[in-house]
This record gives structure tokens, sequence and C-alpha cells, in this order.
């Protein structure tokens, strides 16, 4: 990884590139180091004190909600993307990409006849999670954001200032699985402990990636479609510590792009005024990542691509949901 960011940073130095391409190339790059120059317009004051800020590192996970069998679901992604099911018992599961002790993943959960593939929300991990846990909650509170309650002892689900359920979770830790809230109010309870001895019983026996599966590590970007840019941006800036790298909220298709470890959030100007918002939308990087090459293995595997200069080579899943692969 860190020979990958010292290519990309030499890419970036003998070139100029703009906001959409800096989506497509932006890889491991770390934002604070080169946002300024970028930014069409000043970073945001959030007048937010250093031990009010909780930076968010991981996306532990997107919660695909309602697919129609969650055991197809999972081989694609394990498949296609090169997922690691890291928890699983038999009616949904974890899976995982990138770093082993601060992965990036997906939790697959099978839905009820008719209902529609979401991405219920998004759950952000963060370093020392519990030295920081009290801290947080009493943040959340102090900034009056909505539908505060406890996910299990190990996470803290609420909305964004514009209504989007998401989640603060450690990177990784037992006590963080599907379907965890109830069995783990108390993370070193017997029944915590046993739902998360009860995904792990048979993992031998299931898929595992392949040659022709990409090697992915990381989300860049995940659309977050919001009816106020603004206020989402200087939440996650300010409270949740991730970098501004892009800001086009005044344009024609306002947009702002904010990074935190390898992965980045889109904010995207696409739910009307009063409704809620929503994520339908994804993109995996993958390491040593070919575009045409990409576009040859997709097509053989007859899912169509389209080129998206956000997304990259965009299919979709087997429940609708679109998602692209582009290069690190």
């Amino acid at each position: 990884m860190e020979s990958g960011v010292a290519n990309l940073f030499a890419g970036l130095t003998k070139r100029r590139i703009d906001r959409r391409e800096l989506i497509r190339t932006l890889g491991f790059l770390g934002g604070a180091a080169f946002a300024a120059p970028l930014l069409p317009k000043a970073t945001f004051a959030t007048g937010v004190e250093n031990d009010k800020i909780f930076p968010m590192t991981t996306v532990n996970h997107l919660s695909l909600n309602g697919v129609n069998d969650y055991a197809k679901s999972r081989d694609w992604y394990v498949d296609l993307f090169g997922m690691r099911v890291v928890w699983d018992n038999g009616r949904m599961c974890a899976l995982e990409m990138g770093p082993l002790k601060s992965p990036n993943g997906i939790y697959v959960v099978q839905g009820k006849p008719g209902d529609k593939a979401t991405i219920g929300h998004i759950a952000f991990g963060i370093s020392d999670w519990w030295s920081k846990k009290n801290a947080m909650k009493a943040e959340m509170d102090r900034l009056g954001l909505k539908e505060i309650r406890p996910d299990g002892e190990s996470g803290w689900t609420c909305n964004t200032p514009s209504g989007y359920m998401i989640q603060a979770v450690p990177e990784k830790d037992e006590a963080m699985y599907p379907g965890a809230a109830r069995p783990c109010e108390s993370a070193q309870s017997d029944t915590c402990k046993a739902g998360w001895q009860e995904g792990l019983k048979n993992l031998a026996d299931l898929p595992q990636p392949t040659a022709r599966s990409f090697n992915c590590v990381a989300f860049s970007p995940i659309l977050l479609n919001t009816s106020d840019i603004a206020r989402d941006r200087d939440f996650f800036q300010g409270t949740w510590g991730m970098k501004v790298v892009s800001d086009d909220e005044d344009g024609k298709n306002p947009e702002c792009l904010l990074k935190f470890g390898y992965n980045t959030l889109c904010l995207r100007q696409g739910a009307p005024a009063g409704n809620k918002p929503f994520c339908r939308a994804y993109c995996f990087l993958a390491e040593n990542y070919n575009e045409a090459k990409a576009e040859a293995e997709l097509r053989r595997r007859g899912l169509n691509p389209e080129m998206d200069l956000e997304l990259g080579w965009v299919v979709s899943d087997p429940d609708g949901l679109r998602v692209g692969v582009r290069g690190a």
C-alpha cells in the first residue's frame, strides 16, 4: 500500500487534475497532505474543539438490508471483488477487505419476500473506541443529533443532520457483527460471545476469492445523496474528523468529497428538500488494477459494465445496487 501511495503522489506532481479526475485517481492518498491546493474554496472552519473531534478511519460496514438471496449476494461480492467472509450464521454475513486489523466491509442481510434491497446505514470505524465512547456520546447529545441510541455496547447510532442513519463503531471488535445489538448490550455477556461464535463455525466451507477476483481494499467513493450538503459536510468534517478534498457545493451538480483513512465519502445534492437522504451506489478501490483488463473481466462475466467518471466501471449487484470498481 505504501508504494502505491508514493507512485500516486509522483503522478500528481507531474500534472494538474480536475475535481472529477481527482475522484478517479485519489487512491490511498491522505487527504490532508494535498487538499488545500485542490480546493476551489477554503476549507470550512468548524469551530469544533480538538477534544470533541473523533476521527473516523474505516467503513466497518455498509449494511445491505433486504437482499433477495443473501448467500448469492455474499458469493457475488467474494468472487468478484475478493472480499473475505469473516462471519456468517446462515441468515446474514460480514464481508471484509483491506487490512485485517482495520478492515473495510459490508454486512449482507437476508430480506423477506417482497423486500427491496437498500443500504440501510453506514457504520464508520474509529480507533480506540472504548476510550472515546462516552465522550463521543456526550458530543452527539451536545450537537442535538437525532435518533441517538446504542448499537449493542460497541456502537452509537444516530442520524446525520440531514437525516441519514449512521453509526460510530470500533474498527474491529468481536462484539460488532451483524445482528449484534440485542445480544451485545453487554459485550462480555455469554449471549454476545455465543452470537459471535455462531458466525464462525462454517467459514472454512464458504467461497473464497479466486485468481480472477479484484483485490479490493477500500471504498472510494460512497455516494450519499443528501438535501443539505453544507450541514452534513460540517458534521463529518468537524465531529468525525474527515478531510474535505474538494467542494463544489454551489456548482451545477453540487458535491463535496471527504477523505477518511483510505476511503472517500461523496455528499451529493440528490434528495429533495424534506425527503430522507439515501445511498444507492458505491465504488470499490482495487490494487493492481488495469482499466482495460477490468472491463474485459466484467464483460466475460456478462455484467455489462458502464464507465462512470466517479465510480469507474459500474455494474449492478444481484439486487440492482450500483457498484463500481476502479484502481488505486
